[in-house]
């Protein structure tokens, strides 16, 4: 599996190489748990590191290509930095060109000559960035310097730097501190925190958000696709899978709350388990298919509990298959009509149905002695 592993990540990062924009065909490819350039140590070209840990203390003359599940950088490139980390990523160091990175938690607090731009879940760009900046986000955090633009869109973000030029920015909840040598626009449905001693240059203007037309449209088209995939994945399911989820349906009326700790358990652990995985070369491949089975499950998981209450206002008739396509429509149709309650719909079908699924497949795996679904009435 290491000599796997390795040969695979070797074959990825040949790709890259010759697929990377304005990148040469010298390059240091390396592939361990742990990469690691000392404090005096240089590498004189580029560098593909792939593997579990990835901490640049000297010197890289080129560009860092990763793929880790830590990054650190306190040293110098030359070049960019780009690529994809699945925990944390910690650059306080110089890095003469630009930060382009996907990070689960990431932080900059050393200069950037060029730009900033990072897809992240959490994370705080406090740092001398010479030109913009650039995040996608959960929560971020832009302070320090920026020689030219913000633009962003979180959920929460809070803006603190001294930017050159303009701030463009779509969130839910905006913060604003410093100063802005020109414009602020910003798209959200409540006013920003605008700190007492922030500056602005030019114009501070609040723009509303409104979905238009088009993407109306588009919307409510993927919504129906997105129905009908959901109906012809459930009768597949239904008829490979048809001893098991027929179980699970019982299951959902007979054991709801055995199901929802089931199912609960079920969405919260797979994550936790694939987090230490992603730092070890070995278990970076089984990490990602622990993820990939994982996302998979979220869109077919409520399949028994949509199935059961369709079935329950049919009172049975017409199967499952007919119980399963009315509820999956009214379960669909509640969500579009109640959007503040489409979380909690969502949510409550997925983990009672996903328990429900599990339940019943540890049950006919042990023989079916603790659980067997009582036959309808006649």
């Amino acid at each position: 599996m290491p000599f796997l592993s390795r040969r695979v990540f070797g074959a990825i990062a040949i790709v890259a190489v010759l697929v990377t924009p304005g990148s040469t065909l010298v390059a240091e490819i390396r592939t361990s748990n742990r990469i690691i350039v000392p404090a005096s140590g240089v590498v004189a070209e580029d560098l593909y590191a792939i593997g579990g840990r990835t901490i640049i203390e000297g010197a890289v003359q080129g560009d860092l290509f990763v793929v880790s599940g830590e990054l650190t950088i306190t040293g110098t490139v030359t070049g960019d930095v780009v690529g994809m980390v699945g925990g944390r990523a910690r650059i306080s160091g110089v890095v003469e060109g630009s930060v382009r990175l996907a990070a689960v938690d990431l932080q900059v607090t050393g200069t950037v000559v060029d730009d900033v731009a990072a897809v992240m879940l959490d994370g705080d760009v406090a740092a001398e960035v010479g030109r913009d900046v650039l995040v996608i986000a959960g929560r971020a955090s832009v302070s320090g310097t920026v020689g030219r633009d913000v633009r962003g869109q979180a959920w929460s973000m809070g803006i603190g730097a001294d930017v050159g030029r303009d701030i463009l920015a779509r969130v839910d909840r905006l913060t604003l501190a410093g100063t802005v040598g020109d414009d602020v626009v910003y798209g959200a449905t409540l006013h920003a925190d605008v700190a007492e001693d922030f500056e602005v240059g030019g114009q501070l203007i609040r723009r509303r958000v409104f979905s238009p037309v088009w993407s109306k449209a588009v919307g409510r088209a993927l919504a129906l696709l997105g129905l009908a995939g959901f109906i012809v994945t459930g009768l597949v399911l239904l008829w490979v899978f048809r001893g098991t989820t027929a179980d699970a349906v019982e299951m959902v009326g007979a054991r709801p709350w055995r199901s929802a700790l089931i199912g609960l358990l079920m969405v919260v652990l797979p994550p936790l388990a694939a987090v230490p995985l992603f730092l070890t070369l070995v278990g970076l491949p089984v990490a990602v298919i622990i993820l990939l089975l994982w996302a998979a499950a979220l869109f077919v998981g409520p399949i028994p509990a949509v199935a059961w209450v369709g079935r329950a206002i049919l009172r049975e008739r017409g199967g499952l298959v007919a119980g399963f396509a009315l509820g999956a429509v009214l379960w669909r149709g509640s969500m579009w009509l109640l959007p503040l309650l489409a979380l909690l719909l969502y949510g409550a079908a997925l983990v009672i149905g996903w328990g429900a699924w599990g339940g019943a497949a540890w049950d006919r795996r042990r023989g079916g002695d603790e659980w067997r679904p009582l036959p309808p009435e006649a």
